[in-house]
């Protein structure tokens, strides 16, 4: 099994040869999100002047417009872990479909195979950076984005309101949101696991275009189902494990340890392991193209 000081050494070369996809542009987004919210309270303060302004809002039951998991600190939240969530998740896919494909293409595969680091943890630490590592890096930087747009935002509003919002509330909203989202970058680590190692084995083996072969053997395989079976039950699971956790309906239902999903958990761990296998067999055995 990899070992820590092995995979930190396998990781920092990643984030050498990858600093773009899995820090660059999240950070670079936030930054540009911070500003744009920056020109909005300068503007705000330059053009439009102090606005003496009271908001009364009623509400069915007598409940507080801001609480926790609600109101604009959530809605931030959402809005920019949901968008780099998605980011991410295209950011695995391009970063997965690519790292093994291109050190074959350029011929760096027999280098590193040089090295006295196993197909085993050269693998894993890939996977490893594709679907837990980019995920949480984006998902930080979204997190911090939303605290500070909500920071800047609180600032200017207080300061044209004579009622404004209450900081703390939307700091904790925010916070909580990221907490959801979380849970959520969790989920979607377990639940799209085989479709990612799927990727990582095909960028493994073939010679050229891996993502006509990520896409096409399932398209494939799921004209034949549809014309040989009356259902697609393997490509329908595919397609369902391609698809981030929450745009999916299926996805959604599913809870890693609750009895009902249990057979769909354990038919995730056996497959992701089997594809797993694969991979690092066939890293042993496809060298430079």
């Amino acid at each position: 099994m990899i070992k820590a000081k092995t995979f930190l050494a396998i990781a920092q070369r990643e984030l050498w040869e990858h600093p773009n996809l899995i820090w660059r542009i999240p950070l670079g987004l936030g930054l540009l999100f911070v500003f744009l919210a920056v020109c909005s309270v300068v503007f705000g303060f330059n053009y439009l002047g102090d606005i003496n302004a009271e908001v009364t809002v009623d509400v069915v039951g007598g409940s507080d417009l801001m609480t926790v998991g609600d109101g604009p600190g959530q809605a931030l939240s959402t809005f920019f872990c949901f968008a780099f969530f998605l980011l991410s998740q295209l950011i695995a896919l391009n970063y997965l479909l690519g790292t093994l494909y291109q050190e074959r293409k350029d011929r760096s595969i027999l280098f590193w195979k040089s090295l006295p680091v196993s197909d085993l943890d050269v693998v894993l630490s890939k996977l490893i950076v594709g679907v837990v590592l980019v995920p949480v890096v984006y998902l930080l930087l979204a997190w911090m984005t939303s605290l500070l747009v909500a920071l800047l935002l609180w600032l200017g509003l207080s300061s044209v309101m004579s009622d404004g919002m209450s900081f703390s509330e939307l700091f904790f909203a925010a916070v909580y949101g990221g907490f959801e989202w979380f849970v959520i970058v969790c989920k979607q680590m377990i639940w799209g696991l085989p479709f990612f190692l799927w990727v990582l084995l095909v960028s493994g083996v073939v010679s050229s275009q891996p993502i006509l072969w990520v896409l096409g053997i399932p398209l494939v395989v799921m004209i034949i189902e549809n014309i040989a079976f009356p259902q697609s039950v393997i490509s329908d699971w595919f397609w369902a494990h391609a698809t981030p956790w929450p745009l999916g309906g299926e996805a959604q239902s599913w809870e890693p340890l609750s009895g009902a999903s249990l057979v769909e958990s354990v038919v995730i761990v056996l497959t992701s392991l089997i594809l797993f296998v694969i991979a690092v067999v066939s890293r042993r055995h496809f060298n430079e193209i």
